[in-house]
């Protein structure tokens, strides 16, 4: 991909999809707890196209040089890990970014503690990652600043 037939490099395809970026609600409902989630599917959902449009990949590794933890919590299993996220350039694979980051889960099962340690961390560096707001109709703020009629954050929290 070419801006003016200049090719682009990683970090202005990262901010034109980061540019693109629109709130995730949550959305979902967990009866058992009671509380709203989001999914890993619609942050894939909303990104993978963004990513494919940029000509960029991204992949994620298990981290091997890191302790792997897995500790029986009374019934519950506990796993903690350290993955790795590398976003590529597809038109330059020498331009990478890579990311380290820390999954976290618990489950009686200990393969679910696992696949809820990754689904959680995966979905929470990619909203991070891309700038992706996650939006919550608990959150007071949210509320206030719609209940106001303003179409800009309020004032405390716009960047100049």
């Amino acid at each position: 991909m070419t801006e003016n037939n200049n090719p682009v490099n990683i970090y202005t395809k990262l901010k034109n999809i980061q540019g693109k970026s629109t709130e995730i609600l949550k959305d979902n409902l967990n009866k058992f707890q009671n509380y709203k989630y989001f999914t890993e599917y619609q942050a894939l959902t909303f990104l993978k196209p963004l990513i494919l449009e940029q000509g960029l990949t991204l992949c994620f590794e298990d981290l091997t040089e890191f302790e792997y933890k897995i500790e029986q919590i009374e019934k519950n299993w506990v796993v903690q890990y350290w993955k790795r996220a590398t976003l590529t350039n597809c038109d330059n694979p020498a331009e990478q970014i890579t990311s380290k980051f820390l999954t976290l889960g618990s489950n009686q099962d200990i393969s679910k503690a696992k696949g809820s340690a990754e689904t959680y961390a995966i979905k929470y560096f990619l909203t991070k990652f891309f700038l992706i707001p996650i939006a919550d109709n608990l959150d007071p703020d949210k509320e206030q600043w719609k209940s106001n009629g303003e179409k800009e954050q309020p004032k405390q929290f716009r960047i100049k």
